[in-house]
């Protein structure tokens, strides 16, 4: 994507087989980590949650809840406190956040929040808000109502023709976007999955026909693919993207709206498909985390599936760029993609 404005616009017979079934026990591995990790603390917490209650704290317009009752509520085995930093802890995971910022950590995976973390009198509080929108439906995705049965994924190729996307130092964005898709597309298929291509060569859609095919199809799942650019050549690294809540600030705009889109509809799952696909990322590729992040892109405002868009990289970071450019990251981007739907089916009850 051409920034943040453009779009508002993935014997030696011996050894081989043992490699090869090496790599298949690795990437089952990696899929059921990622599961339980969706899925938080298992069926403990799933019952357990059920018996408690937000205690609701109003503060400058805006309801929160306390640190402690997070924990609580969570069944978190321990909270702890040190200056500005809360961490919360428990076997099979570890939540961080900051007071006065909007980053916090799950299992070291970075998400922002759609309002800071703040303190004003002796208590820690996290407006209800990313709590219903962000936190929950991260630790507690089987409490997602709304998730449908999917076995198609709708794979959208940003740019095309004669928007050329963000302008890379080694090439166009448009070119490295249809090669991931497209590999996204045949590691999909390898998976089990159907798959619908907005584009499969170098053609223009406009945001809205993009949006029309992706509902146009029954019983899925939309990703689209991007390659980020900055004025600043030192940005690097991936980040993934959900629509906003309504009443929330977009991430890079500061700009919020009271709006209620269609997308809002699949909230819960916006996020914890974002969680999936971005959390897999941060395990596979040696990059920076930009995190988990809001948007109303057009592109995600009117799809009434659950929808993403994935930026895998800076194609004006020298450093991105090289790693962009082969045919080796690209494909590393799309399996990590498809192996990351493949959990967030099984952390949904999807199939």
């Amino acid at each position: 994507m051409s920034g943040i404005s453009n779009q508002s616009r993935s014997g030696e017979q011996t050894a081989a087989g043992d490699s090869k079934s090496s790599n298949r026990r690795r990437i089952l591995r990696w899929g059921l980590l990622l599961s339980a990790w969706l899925i938080g603390f298992g069926g403990a917490i799933q019952q357990a949650a059920a018996a408690d209650e937000w205690k609701l704290i109003p503060y400058r317009g805006l309801k929160y809840v306390s640190a402690a009752n997070v924990k609580d509520f969570y069944r978190f085995t321990a909270l702890e406190e040190n200056g500005k930093k809360l961490t919360f802890k428990s076997p099979n995971l570890v939540m961080e956040w900051e007071l006065n910022s909007q980053s916090i950590f799950i299992n070291k995976v970075k998400f922002v929040l759609s309002f800071p973390v703040i303190k004003p009198t002796y208590r820690t509080i996290v407006s209800v808000v990313d709590l219903a929108k962000l936190i929950d439906p991260v630790l507690r995705p089987g409490y997602i109502k709304q998730v449908g049965k999917f076995d198609t994924v709708v794979i959208d190729a940003g740019h095309g023709a004669h928007d050329p996307g963000a302008i890379g130092l080694l090439g166009y964005e448009k070119n490295y976007c249809l090669d991931t898709a497209l590999r996204l597309e045949k590691a999909l298929k390898k998976r089990g999955f159907k798959t619908h291509m907005t584009r499969r060569t170098d053609k223009f859609l406009e945001l809205h026909e993009r949006v029309k095919v992706a509902n146009s199809i029954k019983n899925s799942i939309f990703i689209s693919v991007h390659y980020n650019s900055s004025d600043n050549h030192l940005a690097t690294g991936i980040e993934t993207y959900a629509l906003a809540p309504q009443g929330t600030e977009s991430t890079n705009s500061g700009r919020a709206s009271g709006t209620r889109r269609r997308g809002n509809s699949r909230d819960g799952e916006n996020i914890a498909l974002a969680t999936a696909v971005h959390a897999m990322a941060m395990h596979r590729m040696k990059v920076e985390d930009r995190g988990i992040k809001r948007a109303r892109f057009n592109v995600l405002t009117g799809i009434t599936r659950p929808a993403i868009l994935f930026e895998g990289g800076f194609v004006t970071n020298s450093a991105d760029a090289k790693r962009i450019h082969t045919a080796e990251y690209r494909q590393q981007l799309a399996n990590t993609v498809a192996d990351a739907i493949v959990g967030f089916r099984k952390a949904v009850g999807g199939k």
